[in-house]
């Protein structure tokens, strides 16, 4: 191999070391990135379920105070017949 076939390869090579370099810094800042919001996502699920179950709760004591509303007004009524 000449010596000028020889500082090509090395230049293509050097060239595609670069490349990947900046493909796998790119690919590490991508990453950071998506574990940032996989973090934030998971924090505002959480909070999500907690809320839900606030909810489901709430709502069962709801029906559950309407039952007893109606149960109430039934019993009035017969009372007052």
């Amino acid at each position: 191999m000449s010596k000028d076939m020889a500082r090509k390869e090395v230049t293509r090579l050097t060239s595609q070391i670069e490349r990947l370099e900046r493909e796998l810094k790119y690919a590490r800042e991508c990453n950071k990135v998506k574990d940032k919001y996989w973090h934030n996502i998971g924090v505002e699920r959480n909070t999500l379920k907690e809320r839900v179950e606030e909810l489901e709760t709430e709502l069962y004591f709801c029906y559950r105070n309407k039952r007893v509303g109606e149960v109430v007004d039934e019993r009035t009524k017969v009372e007052t017949r």
